[in-house]
């Protein structure tokens, strides 16, 4: 009885956390809008994540964010993508030419 009592708590915990998160857009700051998958969105199921994208973009009207100031940083999935490019470049053994340099072979 004390573990279906446990679980129904967590079950119920984990259900407020994913609501307050949609009530919360607002507290969030500049980085967090523009770059929302790095947050609790990324655990959540497509329809939260739908319901959460909308308020992101209501968020970021009502502020006039447009996120030209983080125009620099990369995100981790193109970054991966990147190192993986690279892996795969030395593992295959592709030239990598550098100014006025002659072919290297990492």
């Amino acid at each position: 009885m004390k573990i279906l009592n446990i679980l129904l708590i967590l079950l119920l915990s984990a259900c407020a956390l994913n609501a307050n998160y949609a009530d919360s857009i607002d507290q969030l700051n500049d980085f967090d809008l523009c770059f929302p998958e790095s947050g609790r969105i990324s655990i959540l199921k497509i329809n939260e994540k739908i319901a959460i994208q909308k308020a992101i973009i209501k968020e970021k009207a009502k502020r006039n964010l447009t996120c030209d100031g983080y125009s620099n940083f990369v995100s981790g999935e193109e970054n991966l993508k990147s190192i993986n490019q690279e892996e795969m470049d030395r593992k295959l053994g592709k030239c990598r030419l550098g100014i006025s340099k002659p072919c290297r072979y990492d």
